[in-house]
């Protein structure tokens, strides 16, 4: 596990694309600080709060799917795979390293850029908000280690890097871009009084929607939700929403570790 661990780090840093991913989010997240520079303070939920998160939103589930898959597939293609199969290494094993070499190389350089765009708006004199700094931090986190772990599941089940490409795709589309059309289709076949639950429990089938419901009560935004969430505002306004969300954390890594491992074991036994 460790050394699968420490070879997806090198891997990492061996890739001049890696480095690449720096220059992306210090430009990204750079504007968009500055584009707040006539803004009092940084703090709260305003409309360029939602227009970062938005942004974020779009871009991190896209490449972590993309990464994550391709750090199977590319093995998978190559024949690199079947030869670890060789050796004395459990596919949990396999798995787990590969999940936290992917997520710590991600998150290195994602602190990175995201420290070094701060010090570009701190030195343009922008105030930021403690609380805001770290929710938006957080938020990235959160969808950085959802979305890997997607990414490898999706990897367990391909065979090349264009398979990997296309699924990752789709998945992205779906989660992220046709999410609220599909949620409206589904509500319209729904009894009006249904409707309420329905909206509480899909909450949870999409880890994007649930983790930026929950930083922007966080940033004190909940009432642009509406009044079917008004009950889930008041309660993950409180200190337990951070329970339930470690929770929710623990059950996707435990799913997403046995699919992948599962399937991982299948294909090595053939």
């Amino acid at each position: 596990m460790w050394n699968i661990w420490r070879s997806e780090l090198m891997l990492s840093f061996r890739q001049r694309t890696y480095y690449s991913f720096v220059i992306l989010w210090v430009v990204i997240l750079g504007f968009l600080f500055l584009l707040q520079g006539t803004s009092p303070a940084f703090s709260g939920y305003t409309n360029i709060t939602g227009t970062i998160m938005n942004l974020l939103l779009y871009i991190i589930p896209l490449f972590m799917l993309i990464n994550g898959s391709f750090s199977i597939a590319n093995e998978m293609e190559n024949g690199q795979f079947r030869l670890l199969s060789t050796y004395p290494l459990s596919s949990i094993s396999y798995v787990i390293g590969k999940v936290a070499g992917q997520f710590t190389s991600q998150l290195l350089i994602f602190t990175l850029s995201y420290g070094i765009s701060l010090m570009i708006g701190l030195i343009c004199g922008i105030p930021f908000s403690m609380k805001w700094m770290l929710a938006l931090y957080f938020f990235a986190v959160g969808l950085i280690f959802f979305f890997l772990l997607m990414g490898i599941v999706i990897g367990s089940f391909t065979s090349t890097r264009w398979q990997a490409l296309s699924i990752s795709v789709f998945v992205w589309f779906f989660l992220i871009m046709l999410w609220p059309t599909a949620l409206i289709s589904v509500l319209n076949h729904i009894p009006y009084q249904m409707i309420g639950l329905v909206l509480k429990s899909l909450l949870f089938v999409n880890p994007a929607e649930l983790i930026r419901f929950i930083f922007v009560i966080q940033l004190n935004g909940g009432s642009i939700f509406g009044q079917a969430y008004d009950s889930l505002v008041s309660f993950y306004e409180h200190w337990l929403s951070w329970a339930v969300l470690f929770y929710y954390t623990v059950v996707v890594l435990f799913i997403s570790i046995v699919v992948s491992d599962t399937n991982l074991t299948m294909r090595r036994r053939k």
